[in-house]
């Protein structure tokens, strides 16, 4: 009796081990309209001899629906010879979407871009952008192929440069639409007419399913009114590295023409459980004779996210930022603004030589349908910088209502800021941004 009992223990713990000690894959057969069946299983995360697991198994189809290229994907298993054979049924297509956009306030900007998708049968994705307002234009393409992603960015700024009390700037750029002059002249100390050129050239690998490394060459030249500040060269190069890990996708520009919906089915669905994503970013910047620059940069900055979806798909989301400019002149300075959330909308910014930054949002779904989804995030942001020989706040709370259909991927609706630092109030439309 007590052998019996002995055995059957052991038959029981093998087979509870058995269903939890991961198999290997065997075959992987694909079949797709305009892609070869070698490219989707190059794109496809598990290869034959690799371990078997259903969350291995998840995140390979959800790599999959992250090319944004399918009107069908279907997977399915068969176990053979102790092995597991993956099928994978697909129905892609291409795109090529044009789509333009206005932006108002006391500066308008208006912008063209065009998004295509799967041209040469890869799976890749590329787009083309180009605005501008009364202070100046950029334009931007780029293109994500396999593993790799490259983008080349031209920007030309022609504006005022403005100083007030306690460190504060304007901010500036081709999409900043809003105007200080008026709101703080009471406070300004000094102007400067300043010219901005730069060129960028990015160049990104993907290294796993997780972590990507990148290299910024960047030609920067600056030039002030009466020779002031820092004119001249600012040539510089970036290096950083990326995690990030069951972080909710962006655009999706192939639902403009049907494609990329295949997980919509399954994002309408409450989790089993919750579930927690997480993103960082550390990045070094350098300069010198060595990159034709006129002065040295040196700078270190670092980021990470975290994220808490709910059952019911809400989100709760908190950001850390850091950075240290060692040697910077004072065109390469850090502001506030690069240390914000980006949630928030503001007229002016902190700029000094180091500084963080934090924010926690809450993104809560009013409506989940087949249509499209209408949010609600509630946030507040805070970032210190050290200027004027000591550190400032430049924080800010308020929230974002938008709606955003399944079939156009850029969410859009009206943002509400309200600076905690100068009481000042920001309502704006927003178009795109985070979601």
């Amino acid at each position: 009796m007590k052998k019996a009992f002995i055995l059957l223990c052991c038959w029981g713990w093998a087979a509870a081990t058995a269903q939890t000690t991961p198999g290997i894959v065997g075959e992987v057969h694909a079949s797709a309209t305009r892609m070869s069946a070698a490219t989707l299983q190059k794109r496809f995360l598990l290869k034959p001899g690799d371990l078997f697991t259903p969350t291995r198994y998840e995140q390979a189809q959800d790599d999959l629906h992250d090319l944004r290229v399918f009107k069908k994907l279907d997977f399915s298993t068969r176990e053979q010879k102790g092995k597991t054979d993956i099928f994978i049924d697909a129905q892609d297509g291409y795109y090529i979407f044009p789509l333009a956009f206005a932006a108002g306030g006391k500066k308008s900007a208006a912008a063209l871009s065009l998004a295509a998708g799967n041209l040469f049968k890869q799976g890749e994705s590329s787009f083309f952008f180009v605005g501008g307002s009364a202070d100046g234009i950029s334009t931007m393409a780029g293109v994500t192929i396999g593993q790799d992603f490259f983008s080349l960015n031209y920007t030309k700024l022609n504006f005022d440069q403005r100083f007030y009390q306690n460190g504060w700037s304007n901010t500036f750029g081709v999409f900043s639409t809003t105007d200080d002059e008026d709101e703080y002249a009471s406070r300004l100390l000094d102007q400067v007419h300043t010219r901005q050129e730069k060129i960028t050239l990015t160049y990104m690998r993907r290294l796993s399913r997780t972590v990507r490394a990148f290299i910024r060459p960047e030609y920067v030249r600056y030039t002030y009114a009466q020779n002031r500040f820092d004119g001249g060269n600012h040539n510089q190069v970036t290096l950083g590295l990326r995690l990030t890990d069951d972080r909710r996708k962006g655009a999706n520009m192939g639902a403009l023409s049907g494609y990329g919906l295949t997980d919509k089915k399954k994002s309408l669905q409450n989790l089993p459980r919750a579930r927690q994503g997480y993103a960082a970013h550390v990045f070094y910047t350098g300069s010198g004779s060595w990159t034709g620059s006129d002065y040295a940069i040196s700078k270190l900055g670092a980021e990470g996210a975290w994220v808490l979806e709910l059952k019911n798909r809400h989100m709760l989301v908190a950001e850390l930022k850091a950075q240290d400019a060692f040697h910077s002149p004072f065109s390469d300075e850090i502001t506030s603004t690069d240390l914000l959330s980006g949630m928030g909308r503001y007229d002016r910014q902190l700029r000094g030589t180091r500084g963080a930054g934090g924010a926690v949002s809450f993104i809560y779904y009013i409506l989940r349908n087949e249509t499209g989804l209408l949010s609600a995030a509630p946030f507040y942001e805070i970032a210190y910088v050290y200027t004027g020989g000591r550190y400032r706040p430049h924080s800010g709370a308020g929230a974002t209502v938008s709606y955003k259909l399944w079939r156009f991927p850029f969410p859009f609706g009206i943002n509400y800021t309200h600076n905690l630092q100068d009481g000042s109030n920001q309502v704006g439309f927003v178009f795109g941004g985070k979601f």
